[in-house]
C-alpha cells in the first residue's frame, strides 16, 4: 500500500500535520513583521503602564486595582483595547496552533504504538521512503518553530501579548491557556545572549519520546532519506547531496543533547557523513548557523566538529573550491556563448557534460556563500583568500542563466518531442523510399542499370522507419540502432559506394535516426535535475549582502536586468521546501502560503531593481535643475546677435543626455520579460512604474519633512508663508520636470505624481489623526500604505507633539491664528496682530493650495475637524458631564436653572445667582474657554480651507462643481421627501450607499458648510443651555466693541479670547444637540439683558443725569454677541427681537460708543 496513498490513513494523517507544520511557520513570519512597536522593550508610550509580563499572574489584583484607581489609564486601557485586542486574537492563535501542533503530534504517535493504524508501527514507517521522511520532518518542524518562535518574537513579547490577550478577553474564555502559557514564557534568549541550557531545556517544555527521537536520528545518521546521491553522484559532492537532511539533523539533536555532550562515537560518525567539509549549514530558509558557535556547550559535537575546523583542513577545501571556481567560471562562459547551446549539442553533451558543470557550480556556489558568513577572524581570511565577492556573484549569475537555458529548452523540447518524431520518421522513410525508386528505375533520379534487391532492400528499410513506434521507446531505441548499423553497412555495396548522392541520403538519414534515438531519450527527469541541483533555499538570507553589488553593476549596465531574471527565478527554489507538503496533504493554506512567500520573493526583486528607478531620479535632479533654474524662455522677439546666447546649446545638451541616460535605464528593465514567481507574476513595466513611485513617493516625503518643519525660537528661519513659498517652488519644479521625462521613463507621469501625492498625504493624515482617535491605525493597517511601495515614516521632530508633517502645518495654522496674539476680523476674512500686520489671511491659503494641493488642504481640514470632535468629547463627556458635577456637590446648577424657567420670566435676586454660579464654575471656566476658542478657531479654518477649494473647483472643474451641486441638491430634497412622506418617497441609498462617496466628493471640493456640521452623537446633557448662558455671561465683560472692525475685541491683551472664535465655538457646541437647544440658549441671554436693565432701572435715583440713558457694558455685549450668533447659527433674528426691544438692538452700536455704564 503507497504510504501516501488516499486510503492509507496513517500516512494521510502524518503528511496533514506536516502541512500544518509548514504553515504554522509562515504564520509566524507574517506577524513577526507586525508586531505592534508598544510591546517592544526599546519602546515607551503611553500605554507602558498598561502591559505586564508574566509577573502580572502573581499578584493580578495589585496590577487591575492600580489601573482601575487611575482614571487617565482606565481610558487608555480602553483605548489599547480596542486598538490591538485583534491583532492579540490573531497572535494568541498562533501561539496555540504551536502547542495544538505537537500534541496532535503526540497523540499520533500513541495512536500508532497502540496500534490504531493497522499493519503500521515506528519500523514499518521509517522503513518507507516516505514515512521516514514525513516522521522526521514532523518532529523537525517543531524544532524549527521555537527556535524561529525566539528570534522572530522574543520571550518579553510573548508573555506580554499573552497578559494583555488574557486581561481583555477572561481567562475563563481562554481555553489551553496554562499549557500554551507555559511553552511561551521567555526563555532568556537574544541575540547578543544565549542562557545556559538553551536551547535543549525550551524544547524539553513539552516532553518527546526519547525512543522515537532515537530512532529519526538513527534513521537520518544511516540514509540518504531524500535520495538525493542521484542528483549528487560524485563522492567530494556528499555534504551537499546531505544538506537537507544535515539542517533536519541539526535541530532534531537538540531533543537528544545527550549525544551532543556524551555520544562522542555518534558525534564523530555525524560529522564525518554529513560536515566533513562544511561548518556552516541552513538548517530552515536560508537561516545559518555556525556549528563551531552553536556546538560550544556541548563537548562530544565541539570534539566532533573540530576535525573539520582543523586549518590545514579549511585550506585544503578552499583552494580546491576556488580553483573550481575560475575553472567553472570560465566554462560556464563558454556554454553561454551565442549558438553554443543548441538543441543537438544539448542532446549530446547533457549526461556527459552540462549536468556534472551546473552539479559542481551549485556546489561551489553554496561552500563559499555559506562559508564567507563566517564570524570567526582567523578562518574568515583562509575561506576568502584569491575569491572576490564579484567571482561568486558573476558564477551566479551565469549559474542561473545556464540553469535556465537548460530548464527552458527541455521543457519545450518534451512538449514538442512527439511531434519532431513523427516529422523525423516520416522524412526518413521518404528518403529511403527515393533510394528505392532510384534502384529500381523509377522516378527522375533513376538509375541507369536497375537493382531489384537494392530497391526492395531501401523499401523495406523505410516500411521498418515507418513501424517505429514511439510509446515504446526502449525497443524504438534498440530497432534505430539496428537500422543506423544497417545503413553502414550498405556503402560497402559498389552501387552504393560510388554514388556521392545515395551516399548523402544514407548519411542524412543516419543522423535523422539519431535525432531520434536523442528524442525518445528526453525525459523530465532532466529538469527536475537541474531544478533540484539548483536549489537555493539556502540563500536565501545570505543573498541580501550581495544587494549593493548588484545594484553597482546594474547601474553600469541596465542591460544586467536579463540575466538577473534567472537568478530571481533559481531564489524561487526556496517555495519548494514549505509548499511540497503543503501540496501534497490539498491544504487549504495553500494559497495564503504561497502568496506569502512569493511577496516575499517579489519584494527581494523590487528590492534589487530598485538601483534603477533611484538613478533616474538622480538624473532627474540634473533635469530639475536645468528646467527650472537654467534654461530660459524664450523671448517673443528674438534679435540675431543673440541668438546663439538665448538657445542655450550647451545647456540643451545637458539636457538631452540626461535625458538620454533615463531612457536607457527604462530599456534595461523593460528588457526583462514576465516573470512568474511563485503566484505572482512579475510585469516589468508594472515593476518599473513601482520602483518610480516608490522612488517618488520617498523624495517627496523627504522633501515634506525637510521644509514643514516650524521654529518659532529662531528668528533667522524663513516664516510660515515664506516656507509654503519654498515647498511650491520645489513641488512645481520636480512635477514639471517628471512631466518631461514620463515618455522617457514609459510611465504617465501626471497621472503617477497626483495619485501617489495624494496617498502620501492621506497617509500621513491617518497617521497623526490616531492622536484624536481611540482606535488607533497602525502604518501597516493604513488603506493608504502598500507593500510594494511603502510611505516611510519620518521620525517626529523632537519637542513636538505632531506624529508628521500634516500635524505641524495644522499646529502652525493654529499658532498663527492664535487668539492671545491675533483677532479675526470677519470683513476681511484674516487675522491680524496687534501691529495691524495680517498672519493669515485669503492670501495665505492661496499659497497653502499651491503649496500642497488639493489633497493637502483637504488633509488639513480632515485634520482640523478631528481637532473639533477630540474637543467636543472633551467638553461634553468631562468637563460639563462629570467636572461641573464634582464641583456643583450642592446641586445649585440645577436649582438655578429652575429659579430662572420660564426664561421669558424675570426672577428675583438674578443677580446673587448669577454671581453664586460663576463661583461654581470658576475652576472650570479656563478650561471650558480653552476649548471652545479652539473649536472656533478650528472652525474658521475650516471655512476658509473650503472657500478656497471651492473657488478652485469652480474654476479648474466646472462639470465636476455642476454635477456635484445638483446631486446634492436632489438627494437632499429626496430626504426630506421621504422624512416628509416615507409611503411615497424612497430613502436615497439603494443598494450601494451613495451619501459616504458623495460627501468624500464634498469635502473635497469644499462644498460642505463646517458650521452646519455634526461631529459627535451626544445624549441629552441636563442644563446644558444654562450652563453655556452663564459661560458668556461669565466672560463678556472682558469684551469690547471695536467700530473700526465691528465686532467684539478683548479689553485686556492678556486675555486668550477673540470675538468671533468664542462665537463660532458655542454655535458648534450647540449643533451636536437638538435645535431647540439654540432657542433657550438665546432666550437665556435675553433674559439676563432685561435682568441687567431691571437692575439698571432700579438704580436710576442714585445715578448722575448723563447716566440715565446710558445702557450698561453687559448689556450691549450681550446684544452683539446674539446679533453675531444669529447670523453663524442661521436662528432668525426675531427670536431676540420678541425677547428685546428692537429699538435697543437697533442702536446697541450707539450706546456701546458712548461708553457703557459699569454695574
Amino acid at each position: 500500500m503507497d504510504f501516501l496513498g488516499g486510503d492509507n490513513r496513517c500516512g494521510q494523517q502524518l503528511l496533514k500535520l506536516v502541512a500544518r507544520g509548514s504553515s504554522v511557520i509562515a504564520e509566524l513570519n507574517r506577524l513577526s513583521e507586525n508586531i505592534p512597536p508598544v510591546f517592544s522593550d526599546a519602546v515607551r508610550t503611553e500605554y507602558s503602564g498598561l502591559i505586564f509580563d508574566f509577573t502580572y499572574l502573581n499578584d493580578e489584583d495589585k496590577c487591575e486595582g492600580k489601573i482601575q484607581g487611575n482614571s487617565s489609564l482606565l481610558e487608555r486601557d480602553e483605548e489599547f483595547r480596542e486598538t490591538h485586542m485583534d491583532i492579540l486574537q490573531r497572535f494568541y492563535r498562533l501561539f496555540e496552533s504551536i502547542w495544538k501542533y505537537i500534541t496532535d503530534l503526540l497523540s499520533f504517535w500513541d495512536d500508532v504504538r497502540e496500534g490504531f493504524y493497522i499493519q503500521q508501527t515506528f519500523e514499518s514507517i521509517l522503513v518507507n521512503q516516505d514515512g521516514k521522511q514525513l516522521m522526521a520532518e514532523a518532529l523537525y518542524l517543531y524544532g524549527v518553530i521555537l527556535l524561529q518562535l525566539d528570534v522572530k518574537i522574543p520571550g518579553r513579547v510573548r508573555e506580554r501579548m499573552l497578559i494583555s490577550y488574557l486581561r481583555y478577553k477572561g481567562s475563563s474564555n481562554v481555553a489551553n491557556l496554562d499549557d500554551v502559557v507555559r511553552l511561551m514564557r521567555t526563555t532568556g534568549f537574544s541575540r547578543e545572549k544565549r542562557p545556559m541550557g538553551y536551547p535543549e531545556e525550551y524544547f524539553a517544555r513539552i516532553p518527546i519520546p526519547t525512543d522515537i527521537c532515537d530512532m529519526i536520528i538513527g534513521r537520518i545518521r544511516s540514509d540518504d532519506i531524500y535520495q538525493m546521491a542521484y542528483n549528487f553522484p560524485a563522492p567530494e559532492q556528499r555534504s551537499t547531496a546531505l544538506a537537507t537532511q544535515a539542517g533536519m539533523l541539526y535541530v532534531l539533536l537538540y531533543f537528544r543533547p545527550v549525544i551532543l555532550h556524551d555520544q562522542k562515537p555518534v558525534m564523530r560518525e555525524i560529522v564525518d557523513k554529513h560536515f566533513p567539509d562544511n561548518w556552516i549549514i541552513s538548517y530552515y530558509m536560508g537561516t545559518t548557523v555556525d556549528l563551531t558557535v552553536a556546538w560550544a556547550p556541548y563537548k562530544a559535537a565541539t570534539r566532533a566538529i573540530q576535525n573539520t575546523m582543523q586549518l590545514d583542513n579549511i585550506e585544503y577545501y578552499q583552494k580546491s573550491m576556488t580553483k573550481r571556481l575560475h575553472d567553472l567560471r570560465k566554462e560556464v562562459t563558454e556554454y553561454l556563448r551565442e549558438g553554443v547551446l543548441n538543441e543537438g549539442y544539448v542532446l549530446d553533451e547533457i549526461h556527459s557534460k552540462l549536468l556534472p558543470c551546473v552539479r559542481n557550480c551549485n556546489v561551489t556556489l553554496r561552500w563559499f556563500l555559506l562559508h564567507e558568513t563566517t564570524l570567526d577572524k582567523k578562518i574568515k581570511p583562509v575561506v576568502t583568500s584569491d575569491v572576490k565577492t564579484e567571482d561568486i556573484l558573476m558564477l551566479l549569475l551565469n549559474t542561473s542563466q545556464l540553469e535556465y537555458l537548460l530548464k527552458e529548452m527541455f521543457l519545450e523540447l518534451i512538449k514538442t518531442k512527439a511531434t519532431k518524431w513523427d516529422e523525423l520518421k516520416e522524412t526518413g522513410k521518404i528518403k529511403m523510399e527515393k533510394l528505392s525508386q532510384h534502384f529500381g528505375g523509377e522516378g527522375v533520379l533513376a538509375a541507369e542499370n536497375v537493382e531489384e534487391n537494392l530497391s526492395e532492400w531501401f523499401q523495406d528499410i523505410a516500411d521498418r522507419i515507418d513501424d517505429l513506434d514511439y510509446e515504446n521507446s526502449t525497443q524504438a531505441g534498440r530497432k534505430i540502432q539496428n537500422l543506423i548499423q544497417a545503413l553502414i553497412d550498405v556503402e560497402e555495396y559498389h552501387q552504393v559506394d560510388s554514388n556521392l548522392q545515395v551516399r548523402q541520403f544514407l548519411i542524412d538519414t543516419r543522423d535523422i535516426l539519431k535525432q531520434m534515438i536523442r528524442y525518445v531519450n528526453i525525459e523530465d527527469r532532466v529538469v527536475i535535475t537541474v531544478s533540484t541541483v539548483g536549489d537555493f533555499s539556502y540563500g536565501w538570507h545570505v543573498i541580501e549582502g550581495y544587494v549593493p553589488l548588484m545594484q553597482q553593476k546594474i547601474k553600469k549596465n541596465p542591460n544586467l536586468v536579463m540575466q538577473l531574471r534567472s537568478t530571481f527565478l533559481k531564489l524561487a527554489s526556496m517555495m519548494e521546501l514549505p509548499l511540497t507538503r503543503i501540496h501534497e496533504a490539498r491544504s487549504l493554506d495553500l494559497e495564503s502560503v504561497s502568496e506569502f512567500y512569493s511577496s516575499n520573493l517579489v519584494e527581494f526583486v523590487r528590492k534589487v531593481l530598485a538601483i534603477i528607478p533611484s538613478s533616474m531620479f538622480e538624473e532627474l535632479k540634473h533635469i530639475i535643475d536645468i528646467l527650472t533654474n537654467v534654461l530660459q524662455d524664450c523671448p517673443t522677439r528674438l534679435p540675431r546677435d543673440k541668438m546663439k546666447e538665448i538657445a542655450q546649446l550647451e545647456q540643451r545638451y545637458d539636457l538631452a543626455r540626461t535625458t538620454y541616460n533615463i531612457s536607457k535605464f527604462t530599456e534595461g528593465i523593460l528588457a526583462m520579460e514576465k516573470t512568474l514567481m511563485g503566484v505572482i507574476q512579475i510585469d516589468p513595466q508594472k515593476l518599473l512604474e513601482d520602483g518610480v513611485r516608490k522612488e517618488l513617493v520617498d523624495r517627496l516625503s523627504v522633501i515634506l519633512h525637510t521644509i514643514l518643519q516650524f521654529n518659532s525660537k529662531d528668528k533667522k528661519a524663513p516664516t510660515f508663508e515664506q516656507r509654503l513659498d519654498m515647498l511650491s517652488k520645489k513641488l512645481m519644479g520636480m512635477k514639471s520636470s517628471f512631466e518631461y521625462v514620463q515618455d522617457y521613463m514609459n510611465v504617465y507621469g501626471l497621472k503617477l505624481w497626483q495619485e501617489e501625492f495624494s496617498r502620501l498625504i492621506n497617509f500621513n493624515v491617518e497617521m497623526e489623526a490616531n492622536n484624536y482617535l481611540k482606535k488607533k491605525i497602525y502604518s501597516w493597517q493604513s488603506q493608504y500604505q502598500s507593500l510594494s511601495i511603502p510611505i516611510p515614516r519620518m521620525p517626529p521632530i523632537e519637542g513636538e507633539q505632531s506624529e508628521n508633517f500634516m500635524g505641524r502645518l495644522v499646529q502652525e495654522l493654529l499658532k498663527q491664528t492664535d487668539s492671545k496674539r491675533t483677532i479675526y476680523v470677519d470683513q476681511l476674512s484674516a487675522w491680524y496682530d496687534e501691529r495691524g500686520r495680517a498672519t493669515v489671511c485669503l492670501q495665505t491659503f492661496g499659497t497653502l493650495h499651491t503649496s500642497v494641493g488639493t489633497p493637502g488642504m483637504a488633509g488639513c481640514d480632515k485634520l482640523l475637524a478631528f481637532m473639533i470632535i477630540k474637543d467636543l468629547q472633551i467638553l461634553t463627556n468631562r468637563i460639563i458631564k462629570q467636572d461641573f458635577m464634582l464641583e456643583d456637590k450642592k446641586g445649585l446648577i440645577e436649582k438655578m436653572a429652575r429659579h430662572f424657567q420660564p426664561a421669558s420670566c424675570l426672577p428675583k435676586d438674578a443677580l446673587r445667582y448669577y454671581k453664586e454660579a460663576y463661583e461654581v464654575g470658576a475652576r472650570l471656566w479656563p478650561a471650558f474657554l480653552d476649548k471652545v476658542m479652539r473649536i472656533g478657531r478650528c472652525q474658521l479654518l475650516r471655512k476658509h480651507i473650503g472657500k478656497e477649494l471651492q473657488f478652485a473647483c469652480k474654476l479648474d472643474s466646472q462639470v465636476l462643481y455642476s454635477a456635484l451641486s445638483s446631486l446634492n441638491d436632489a438627494l437632499l430634497n429626496d430626504i426630506q421627501g421621504y422624512y416628509i412622506d416615507p409611503a411615497l418617497h424612497r430613502y436615497p441609498n439603494g443598494r450601494k450607499p451613495i451619501l459616504p462617496e458623495l460627501t468624500r466628493y464634498l469635502d473635497n471640493c469644499g462644498m460642505s458648510n463646517p458650521y452646519t456640521q455634526i461631529y459627535i452623537t451626544t445624549e441629552p446633557i441636563s442644563n446644558l443651555t444654562f450652563i453655556l448662558a452663564l459661560f458668556v455671561i461669565t466672560f463678556l465683560p472682558r469684551f469690547t466693541y471695536d467700530p473700526q472692525i465691528d465686532c467684539l475685541v478683548v479689553r485686556r491683551k492678556e486675555d486668550p479670547m477673540d470675538g468671533a472664535p468664542f462665537i463660532i465655538g458655542l454655535v458648534t457646541i450647540l449643533k451636536q444637540f437638538h435645535s431647540q437647544q439654540k432657542d433657550v440658549f438665546v432666550a437665556y441671554l435675553c433674559q439676563y439683558c432685561r435682568v441687567v436693565m431691571n437692575e439698571l432701572e432700579n438704580m436710576q435715583s442714585k445715578m448722575k443725569e448723563k447716566d440715565k440713558e446710558a445702557v450698561p457694558l453687559e448689556v450691549c455685549n450681550c446684544l452683539l454677541f446674539l446679533e453675531s450668533f444669529c447670523k453663524y447659527a442661521a436662528v432668525d433674528r426675531k427670536q431676540v427681537e420678541n425677547l428685546i426691544p428692537p429699538y435697543l438692538i437697533t442702536k446697541v452700536r450707539e450706546y456701546a460708543l458712548k461708553g457703557a455704564v459699569k454695574k
